[in-house]
């Protein structure tokens, strides 16, 4: 993953540089489609071109509060959805408003696209997010549910910009990871949400048990009590998000 840190780092110095200067910004429910020519350029796109072709169409499902306001910039959340569409639940709405959130959730054909893909993908949708509109860069980070939490993992360890993440009824550990690795997720926030009556439960306990073991002082399990393949209730996202911020 070497090569996708680098890039990410390139990617991210250029997204600072470079304020919003869309002036009638969409709020609302939308779909975003963009190419990485548009969204990094011509150079980082055909760096990326074997996971991702420069001129692929990429799509993402938003919502941006209607109450956005470029002078109270809005955090960003990253939705990676393992069945591909990418849309925010509406009960989830209100929930999203209430916190000044961006939701962009990465929409596909093929949901079983390879690691590198779906890890542009995400990374992505936030550049042209910046491009698009003023974000708070403080408050950015992404959600998993089911096989994509592997994906949220890779995201955090390859990009500083990404500041938490909150996994849906699923987990991701590492097998070794480096020291300096280590110490990026020490300064990040995750959150765990799991079920008295998921299959997963005993396993996602265990990863969030790991990560305080190793010293990552930001984890907090939360229980949900909806039942299995349901997303979580508006309440415990609002939890999970308070927490992100710091709360």
């Amino acid at each position: 993953m070497n090569k996708n840190i680098f890039l990410a780092a390139l990617i991210f110095a250029c997204a600072v540089a470079a304020p919003a200067t869309a002036q009638d910004q969409l709020t609302g429910m939308f779909r975003m489609t963009h190419t990485p020519l548009e969204v990094v350029g011509e150079e980082m796109a055909l760096a990326l071109n074997d996971s991702i072709p420069a001129d692929q169409r990429l799509k993402w499902q938003m919502y941006v509060p209607e109450t956005y306001n470029a002078a109270r910039p809005p955090g960003v959340f990253v939705f990676l959805d393992p069945n591909g569409y990418g849309g925010m639940p509406d009960q989830w709405r209100a929930v999203f408003e209430n916190h000044n959130l961006i939701w962009v959730g990465p929409n596909t054909d093929n949901p079983r696209a390879g690691e590198s893909a779906r890890l542009w993908h995400a990374i992505f949708g936030l550049r042209a997010v910046e491009q698009e509109y003023a974000i708070d860069l403080n408050r950015v980070y992404i959600g998993t549910a089911g096989r994509t939490a592997v994906t949220a993992l890779n995201v955090q360890l390859n990009a500083n910009e990404f500041k938490g993440t909150i996994y849906m009824r699923t987990s991701a550990m590492w097998k070794s990871i480096a020291a300096d690795r280590l110490e990026m997720l020490q300064r990040k926030r995750h959150v765990f949400i799991t079920g008295t009556n998921d299959d997963a439960k005993a396993r996602i306990r265990r990863d969030y048990e790991s990560y305080q073991e190793a010293g990552i002082p930001g984890v907090k399990l939360i229980f949900d009590t909806q039942r299995i393949g349901k997303m979580p209730d508006p309440d415990h996202m609002d939890e999970a998000i308070r927490f992100l911020d710091g709360g």
